[in-house]
């Protein structure tokens, strides 16, 4: 599929300008299937994926929940015109109306089962009941959910795992339209428990039909990639799977081009200058705008928002773009992390922050260019993610000839952002890094290559990990890490 512009080198970001000025989006490459997965060493075992935990505090639903009614009172409750409940444990069933087909009898049931797409149901009933659809007759609704749900999407919240530790792997929109239940499968089997979705796409469409009002403003909800982002989060909690939602803040090409008031100015003009595809960090309503989403997502039951692209253009120049001075950038996005962080806390639910590798390894011209000086962004936020990836360093990094095959860059450089939060004083944030989980620039690429980042992130005080693949190829991820015989079922 497509490459994202956000993982571009972590040192020098000379390099950088002169890469991703003309970077688009690339196609990873895809990796050979890998034959086998590694013996996880015996010293590792804060590596293995933890099983997922109920939440810490008062993060989540909790021990305040109200008692759920029995399974069968609960389907009485919500079923649709036509439905029944039958028999202990209970069965549902359909009295088939004139004219109606297999896909509108889908339709109707599908909140109460545990199919995620209309059409994967309406295949399901027309096998459970041998194609056969005659007005008057009962038919059995195959697949209903087997404990009544939350009553909103907010009390089926999981929040953070008492460790503070999520393990997990990233999922753009177009990946979860097509994957999302096997990807959930695949975790929860592993015993991780995190998933990182895309609220809006890196490029600015909006990947559920959102109700902010700029978002429909400018038709970024057009094409959605999921009908509804609350059962998607839900089929998530009931394989105990947290998620993590993503919001590409002022990388944003198509508000750019359709709300050029958000836009960078020209320093000579004040006019937009949308062709970039930046939002003025320091404008508020491009901040409001990832702040409806947050609280969009926070309704929709998400455990944790993160915040990417949280940062200043490092390729367009003062000269074509007018921007703060790059010693107050960082003050720029500290205080933009304040007012989402206003919205997370009081509602239980965490904030991270995506940040370039360069922010916890770089030179200071860098970091200032960026605005992602830890020591200033990261109070207001529970976590950070470097994105330390190997294959993004130079050559001769640390004297590595190709430090793409060495994933101990990834214990390098989350140490580094360790040393970065404690030299700001800053207290209760915590490290999760991006690992690498694409081949490009890395030969050895592989399940081992995929376990020993895993392994050097934790081991060097990170509180677990996030892979990340703009594919959504995570074939390597899975032989690495082998299936638990504990793994929570749906």
């Amino acid at each position: 599929m497509t490459w994202s512009c956000r993982t571009w080198p972590l040192v020098g970001l000379a390099i950088l300008v002169g890469t991703v000025a003309g970077c688009d989006r690339k196609k990873n490459p895809q990796p050979t299937p890998p034959a086998s997965a590694p013996t996880a060493p015996a010293t590792s075992a804060s590596v293995t994926a933890a099983e997922p935990d109920l939440p810490a505090g008062d993060a989540g639903a909790g021990a305040s929940a109200k008692p759920k009614p029995d399974l069968t009172t609960w389907l009485r409750a919500n079923l649709p015109a036509g439905g029944s409940v039958e028999g202990s444990p209970p069965v549902v069933m359909h009295t088939v109306g004139a004219g109606e087909t297999f896909a509108a009898i889908a339709a109707k049931y599908l909140a109460i089962t545990d199919v995620l797409k209309v059409g994967d149901l309406e295949l399901r009933i027309n096998r459970k009941n041998a194609g056969k659809l005659i007005a008057g007759s009962k038919i059995e609704i195959p697949d209903v959910v087997r404990e009544p749900l939350p009553a909103t999407p907010i009390e089926g919240r999981l929040g953070w795992p008492a460790d503070s530790s999520l393990r997990g792997v990233f999922m753009a929109g177009w990946c979860a339209a097509k994957n999302w239940v096997e990807t959930l499968d695949k975790l929860a089997e592993r015993g991780m428990n995190a998933v990182v979705l895309d609220s809006k796409d890196y490029m600015g469409p909006v990947t559920y039909p959102s109700k902010v009002q700029l978002a429909n403003d400018i038709k970024a909800t057009a094409k959605p990639d999921f009908p509804d982002l609350a059962r998607e989060i839900r089929f998530a909690h009931q394989r105990g799977i947290h998620v993590i939602l993503r919001i590409p803040c002022f990388h944003d090409p198509w508000a750019a081009k359709r709300a050029p008031r958000l836009s960078l100015k020209s320093p000579v003009t004040g006019a937009p200058v949308s062709n970039f595809g930046w939002l003025d960090p320091t404008n508020v309503e491009a901040q409001d705008y990832a702040i409806a989403l947050a609280k969009e997502g926070i309704e929709a039951g998400a455990d944790e928002i993160q915040l990417d692209y949280v940062r200043f253009p490092v390729h367009i120049t003062g000269a074509a773009a007018k921007m703060p001075a790059k010693k107050d950038r960082s003050a720029v996005i500290r205080d933009f992390v304040k007012r989402v962080h206003d919205v997370t806390k009081p509602a239980g639910v965490m904030l991270s922050l995506d940040l370039f590798g360069v922010a916890a390894t770089g030179e200071r011209d860098d970091i200032e260019s960026l605005g992602q000086d830890i020591a200033i962004v990261s109070g207001e936020a529970e976590a950070i993610s470097p994105m330390v990836y190997p294959s993004h360093y130079s050559r001769g990094y640390k004297g590595f000839k190709e430090p793409g095959n060495h994933p101990e860059i990834i214990g390098i450089g989350t140490k580094a952002a360790l040393e970065q939060l404690d030299k700001g004083g800053v207290k209760g944030t915590v490290v999760r890094s991006w690992l690498q989980a694409f081949p490009w620039r890395a030969p050895i690429y592989g399940p081992k290559y995929v376990f020993d980042q895993a392994q050097q992130a934790e081991t060097h005080g990170g509180k677990g990990w996030l892979m990340w693949s703009a594919n959504c190829d995570y074939r390597a991820v899975w032989a690495g890490f082998p299936k638990k015989a504990s793994a929570k079922a749906p």
